[in-house]
């Protein structure tokens, strides 16, 4: 059955945003007179969260001195969030295509509310996302499925009859805990431990290309 509802995750998945993070982690080590991390090694750990980008950084540190580092990085980034930012070259195809057949579509992700709203602030799609689920907007997120189910009842399509597209295990999770079709984004944040084995995916996206491909054939 084709999905009649197309839900992504936000970062690795529709947006690159690797390096406005790797900016705001690599000026938080030279505020705290510590050297820079290496792009590659910061983009594995984006869609783990910003407590993992700041243990990357940090790796002595917990508790209160471990979170005051991360409020510290997340300032930084919030102030400096779509300067490099992007949709993943060759998923506008597939979002115009969304737009031009009236196939709703959403966003959920684990980043904070506040984060997700202002990135968003800052794009212009083809036909704008009917559901915004961020980490906060419920009491659980992914891979809970709660948020997941109301993605879905926001866009009035039954949970069997969405695809959810991550670049991370727990977004099949959340996918396959919710009853939904899923798509693993192999083009995303993943890290070294995880290889293509490791998706109990329905479908397999090597780029962001091999999405629009797919979207444009639900015609």
């Amino acid at each position: 059955m084709k999905p009649e509802c197309i839900l992504f995750d936000l970062d690795g998945t529709l947006l690159d945003t690797s390096f406005d993070f790797a900016y705001a982690l690599n000026r938080t080590l030279s505020d705290f007179d510590r050297p820079h991390l290496r792009y590659q090694d910061i983009r594995k750990t984006v869609s783990q969260g910003g407590l993992a980008m700041t243990q990357l950084a940090f790796p002595e540190l917990q508790g209160e001195a471990l979170e005051a580092k991360r409020q510290h990085f997340l300032d930084i980034y919030y102030h400096n969030i779509a300067h490099h930012t992007q949709l993943f070259p060759g998923l506008l195809p597939g979002l115009q295509f969304l737009a031009d057949q009236n196939i709703p579509w959403g966003i959920v992700t684990n980043k904070p509310g506040w984060l997700t709203e202002k990135l968003l602030s800052h794009f212009d799609f083809p036909s704008q996302p009917l559901t915004v689920i961020s980490g906060d907007t419920l009491s659980v997120r992914k891979p809970h499925p709660e948020p997941m189910h109301l993605a879905a009842q926001q866009c009035g399509v039954a949970p069997e009859n969405c695809l959810y597209l991550g670049d991370h295990p727990r977004d099949i999770e959340a996918g396959i805990n919710a009853g939904m079709k899923t798509g693993a984004a192999l083009f995303g944040y993943l890290p070294d431990s995880v290889g293509d084995d490791s998706w109990p995916a329905d479908l397999f996206f090597a780029t962001p290309f091999d999405v629009s491909h797919y979207l444009q054939s639900l015609k």
